[in-house]
């Protein structure tokens, strides 16, 4: 046996190579290598810190991590193959200087990768957009939309948080302008309480939807209050006296001269006006007009405020300040009344006198005054003795004058008379 197994022995490696070649022949037919091509494969993106951990952000450019991967393979082995069995893995930690990271693809299931031939990526690499990152916080406005009805305004305006915090590519952050939420107020008559979306929005007021950019609050809650309002007038009062030889004229102009309040019902109901006290407005020593720029809100009532957002709250008051002037009338001494005179006696004015008065005021008081509106008088009662008899003969009496309120007289002014005695008069005329 030994020797039958040991002749020939170079024929039987032959058949056995022979027959070895005939299986894989056999096979190669039955199971032949063929490639089959997976579309859009995800690749991985791995140690991703390596890029995050210097204050800098990445965003994949053109899609370059979606690839296109070819295998070789038996047949058998492609029929078992899907694309979750293709890893694709791009390491951040080899970045290039022209910020790629190459990509490495493999069969994941050990059994297969064995008897693949080749895998290949139509993509050698990811390409990454690096940039600084950018920390930023903007104040969140709210922007109301609509119109309320005649009568209401809104009140002060109160969000759950006044700031919001965004992070993102430099480039992409600079580009927002603002933080807004929108409240609608059209036909509102009560209190609006709502949870809003806050908008992203760039110079041009576009808004600003880029998922680069992350915020660390997505909505807030706004309460806006709903106002009665009220028109009423700025009253004033003034102290202080001007300086001497001047007057005020009693004009004081207000502008605006009403202004438009709001609050709750409760609180408008009291206010019929906004006061300005009199020591905000001193003339002490004036000598020309007196104008202050006021700030009514020092002066609003409790839970009152203004109904007119474009309005700051002041308002300018004058003071009008003249000199006083004066003014001579000349009298006529037919135009005195000589009043109380005695039954027997007989009082008449000496022709021929120059009788002046001289008044002093404003001039606009002084032009309505004149010879006619004074009513000259005089009493002779204030000449009688203790026997109830005036002196005979030409006496001088002091003059009286009907004054309005806005002028005054200077000095005294008086004028002789004449009294006679009427018996006295009827005797000589019988003589």
């Amino acid at each position: 046996m030994k020797n039958k197994l040991l002749n020939n022995i170079g024929l039987k490696v032959m058949a056995l190579l022979f027959a070895a070649i005939l299986w894989m022949i056999a096979a190669g037919i039955n199971n032949p290598m063929g490639t089959q091509v997976f579309y859009n494969v995800q690749v991985q993106l791995t140690n991703t810190g390596s890029i995050t951990s210097q204050d800098k952000t990445y965003k994949v450019e053109d899609s370059s991590d979606r690839i296109r991967v070819t295998v070789r393979a038996p047949r058998t082995v492609l029929e078992e193959l899907s694309k979750e069995n293709i890893s694709a893995v791009a390491d951040c930690t080899g970045l290039t200087e022209e910020n790629t990271v190459p990509i490495v693809v493999s069969i994941n299931d050990r059994y297969l990768s064995d008897s693949v031939e080749s895998i290949q990526a139509d993509k050698e690499s990811v390409s990454l957009d690096v940039e600084d990152k950018k920390n930023r916080q903007l104040s969140i406005e709210v922007v109301r939309n609509g119109s309320l009805p005649a009568g209401y305004v809104t009140g002060r305006v109160e969000t759950e948080t006044n700031r919001i915090s965004l992070s993102g590519p430099e480039s992409v952050v600079n580009t927002v302008s603002r933080a807004v939420v929108e409240v609608s107020l059209d036909s509102v008559t009560s209190d609006v309480e709502i949870e809003a979306p806050i908008k992203l929005l760039d110079a041009e007021g576009s808004e600003i939807t880029s998922s680069d950019i992350k915020k660390n609050i997505d909505s807030v809650r706004v309460t806006v209050p709903i106002l009665s309002t009220k028109e009423v007038p700025v009253e004033y009062g003034v102290s202080g006296s001007p300086a001497d030889g001047y007057a005020m004229t009693g004009a004081v102009s207000v502008e605006p001269a009403t202004v438009l309040i709001a609050g709750r019902e409760s609180a408008l109901e009291g206010v019929s006006s906004i006061q300005i006290p009199g020591e905000r407005l001193d003339v002490t020593d004036a000598e020309e007009n007196v104008t202050e720029t006021v700030n009514l809100r020092d002066y609003l009532p409790s839970g009152v405020s203004f109904g007119d957002s474009s309005f700051d709250g002041t308002v300018s008051v004058t003071v009008e300040i003249e000199a006083i002037r004066r003014k001579n009338i000349s009298i006529q001494e037919s135009s005195i009344q000589l009043l109380n005179t005695p039954a027997d006696w007989q009082a008449e004015v000496v022709a021929g006198q120059n009788i002046t008065l001289t008044i002093s005021g404003l001039q606009r008081y002084l032009n309505l005054t004149d010879a006619s509106s004074v009513t000259p008088h005089a009493d002779v009662s204030t000449l009688l003795d203790a026997e109830g008899n005036p002196p005979a003969g030409e006496v001088e009496i002091a003059v009286r004058f009907m004054l309005p309120d806005t002028v005054q007289q200077v000095s005294p002014v008086t004028a002789v008379i004449r009294l006679t005695r009427r018996a006295q008069e009827t005797a000589q005329a019988g003589a």
